[in-house]
């Protein structure tokens, strides 16, 4: 099977499942699937940014970054103390288990950065479905806009693509590629609006589409430069055709945290 057809499958299967946990009456169960997907992309973020070390000192990583996102969701408003304390117990984690001490902060700059990285970006998309008017609707358009960008990215890439967007990074992804990903990002968004949610306002479709055009692929080539980095492919193996979660998550990250901070705050 060919891995478009792959990616193709994999998301036939799990779009609805994570649409289904998005409705759910209650949003406890969302709520915990998010920290489920935060654990798993943290396992790989970790093996990524921290190699070399043991399997029980990324397990702590792992945690701490997980307990970023849980605290960060039951107690938003406690988001200051919850960031002290994740920096607090993230550097306490690392002087103890410094490992060879010239490249001791290396490996606290890695553990840091895994902590925030996933920890905190992931715990926006949980506070977007049960806090934010029309919050379900807005996960889904955030999910909807950012698989979209990266599908109209890759068609457009593929049939026009000339002119490399960041060839150091990430060889594949053209500037025609970019273009139709924000291309895709815009009509999908007022699609959706003269379709499924007419409450959205033509502002609403720019301020999510355009930001999303932009911030997609950023989240796509930070991820990329870590895996150039660490000299790995994919961050995982765990969804077939997409490589791992984190694979899968790492421009939603940073859409979702934008459409939560618009729909939250600025709408």
């Amino acid at each position: 099977m060919s891995n478009l057809a792959l990616r193709a499958l994999s998301a036939v299967v799990a779009l609805p499942l994570v649409a289904a946990l998005v409705l759910w009456v209650a949003p406890l169960g969302f709520g915990l699937f998010v920290l489920l997907v935060a654990g798993l992309a943290l396992h790989e973020c970790a093996a990524i940014m921290l190699p070399g070390t043991t399997p029980g000192f990324r397990a702590m990583i792992v945690a701490l970054g997980v307990g970023l996102t849980a605290g960060l969701y039951f107690a938003p408003g406690l988001v200051f103390p919850w960031t002290l304390a994740a920096l607090t117990a993230t550097a306490a984690v690392v002087l103890f288990d410094p490992g060879e001490i010239p490249a001791a902060g290396t490996r606290l700059a890695g553990a840091v950065y895994s902590v925030f990285y996933v920890g905190g970006l992931a715990a926006p998309l949980g506070l977007l479905q049960r806090d934010a008017p029309h919050g379900r609707a807005w996960v889904l358009l955030a999910v909807a806009v950012t698989f979209g960008n990266d599908t109209g990215a890759y068609f457009a890439g593929k049939a026009f693509g000339r002119h490399k967007l960041y060839p150091k990074v990430s060889p594949a992804k053209s500037v025609e590629g970019a273009v139709g990903g924000m291309v895709a990002s815009l009509g999908i968004m007022f699609a959706l609006r003269a379709t499924l949610a007419p409450w959205l306002t033509a502002t609403d479709c720019l301020a999510v589409a355009l930001p999303a055009g932009v911030l997609g692929p950023i989240g796509d080539l930070v991820e990329s430069l870590m895996k150039r980095a660490a000299g790995v492919k994919d961050s995982g193996h765990l969804i077939p055709g997409h490589g791992g979660m984190l694979d899968r998550i790492d421009a939603l990250l940073f859409v979702s945290a934008w459409v939560y901070v618009y729909a939250q705050h600025l709408k």
